[in-house]
């Protein structure tokens, strides 16, 4: 029993020894522990910084185009040609809308087939033209053929006789095809009127109400028409007025 109780003692010793020693000192730590730690999943790719954006890019972004695309030009034209339409629709003139003209090198974009003017102005015979030169001609008789056979003949006039409108053909010196082949001429033979006989164009006896009439619309007709040609300009147009919307540079205008 002596013997046992020496044992337990010395165990009890022992465990007290080891209860007042201190902990061992841990190995210093892995490199790799001492990083930080990180997520698994891949980081994002870096923003651009815009600051430092190259010049060429930033104009890239900034400047719009500057070309209008087909399909807004064909927008427009549709737009216009609607709109002159409406325009002589909105006077009075009796007309059919045809298809555009295409006939070798003529062509006709905005082709109407005109029958009468306002004011009951009948055209013979029936023809084809420009939409513009429908509204031309309109003004033309409206604002200065009736006052003026009012004034000569006291006579409204009732009917515009045409002698040649679209035509698909050169110029009479063969350089160039003439504005009847756009449908942008007309040639005016005379006018039948209410409460007189009938007046061509041509040669009328000077000092006569015929002479001064047919001089006064010849003029008022510059401003309205781009070309203005009849009696005494040249032979060709001795027995008619001709009148076309052929556009030149800077505006410029014939009347003769």
């Amino acid at each position: 029993m002596a013997q046992l109780g020496g044992i337990t003692g010395t165990m009890m010793l022992a465990s007290a020894a080891w209860a007042q020693d201190p902990a061992p000192p841990l190995p210093p730590p892995r490199p790799h522990d001492l990083a930080p730690q990180h997520s698994t999943e891949p980081l994002p790719p870096p923003r651009p910084d815009r600051s430092t954006a190259s010049e060429p890019e930033q104009r890239a972004e900034e400047v719009p185009p500057i070309e209008t695309p087909l399909d807004q030009k064909a927008d427009l034209d549709r737009d216009a040609k609607d709109a002159c339409l409406q325009r002589i629709t909105q006077l009075g003139l009796r007309f059919e809308s045809r298809p555009p003209v295409r006939e070798n090198l003529c062509a006709v974009d905005n082709p109407v087939l005109v029958s009468a003017l306002p004011n009951g102005v009948t055209i013979v015979p029936s023809s084809l033209m420009n939409c513009p030169v429908a509204e031309s001609i309109s003004r033309w008789m409206s604002e200065v053929v009736a006052p003026e056979a009012e004034r000569q003949f006291q006579s409204a006039p009732t009917k515009l006789l045409i002698g040649t409108s679209y035509q698909c053909r050169d110029q009479r010196n063969g350089q160039k095809l003439s504005e009847h082949a756009f449908g942008n001429g007309l040639d005016i033979m005379g006018f039948e009127f209410a409460k007189r006989s009938p007046l061509t164009i041509g040669s009328h006896t000077e000092g006569s109400s015929e002479a001064a009439f047919q001089e006064a619309i010849r003029k008022a007709a510059c401003p309205i028409f781009n070309t203005v040609l009849g009696p005494g300009s040249d032979a060709a147009h001795g027995d008619h007025l001709h009148l076309d919307l052929r556009e030149r540079k800077g505006d410029y205008r014939i009347c003769q």
